[in-house]
C-alpha cells in the first residue's frame, strides 16, 4: 500500500471516529439523527423557527454549526437523501438574495451560493419578500426561495458543522 493511500485511509478513519464523538455530544431530543460526510456533519433541528436569524442562532447553540451551505451538486445529492428520510418540509439552509434578486450569497461568510436543484417555478420572489432559501422536504430536497422572517411560516433548519 502506498503512503498516500495509507494516509487517506487513516484520515477517513479519524473522520468517522470524530463524527461519532460529535454525534454523541448532540442532544438527540433536539435533532434528528445526524450524518457525516467529507469532513462535515449535518443535523436537522426538531424545533421550528419563523426567522432565519433564530434558526442560525439555534445551529450555533446546538452543536456549534451554522445553516448548511450547499457548495456542490454532490453535496446537494447527499442532503436530498438525508432530508427525504426526515419526512419534514420547509427546512432553512444558508443563502440570501437580499442585495440582488436571484443571486444568492451565504449569510455567514458572503460566499456565492450556486443553486443546483430549484423546485419548479422557483425562484419567484413571491410578494417581493422571499430573500432566504429552504429545502422542500416533500419535494425531495428541491430548493425554494422563502421569506427570511414571517410568523405564518415556520421552518426547521439544516445545520452543518466542519469537522476539521
Amino acid at each position: 500500500m502506498s503512503v498516500s493511500a495509507f494516509a487517506f485511509l487513516l484520515l477517513s478513519a479519524v473522520n468517522v471516529i470524530w463524527a461519532i464523538d460529535i454525534k454523541v455530544s448532540l442532544d438527540n431530543t433536539k435533532v434528528y439523527p445526524p450524518i457525516a460526510s467529507k469532513n462535515k456533519l449535518y443535523y436537522i433541528s426538531k424545533s421550528n423557527f419563523v426567522s432565519y436569524t433564530q434558526a442560525s442562532t439555534w445551529c450555533t447553540q446546538n452543536g456549534g454549526g451554522y445553516p448548511a451551505e450547499i457548495d456542490t451538486a454532490e453535496e446537494l445529492g447527499l442532503i436530498e437523501q438525508y432530508v427525504s428520510t426526515s419526512n419534514l418540509d420547509r427546512i432553512f439552509i444558508a443563502g440570501t438574495d437580499a442585495k440582488k434578486d436571484g443571486v444568492f450569497f451565504s449569510q455567514r461568510n458572503g460566499a456565492f451560493i450556486h443553486i443546483y436543484n430549484w423546485a419548479n417555478g422557483e425562484p419567484n420572489n413571491d410578494g417581493g419578500v422571499e430573500d432566504c432559501l429552504e429545502l422542500l422536504g416533500y419535494g425531495q430536497g428541491r430548493v425554494n426561495d422563502t421569506p427570511c422572517n414571517r410568523a405564518s411560516i415556520s421552518h426547521y433548519v439544516l445545520c452543518e458543522l466542519d469537522l476539521f
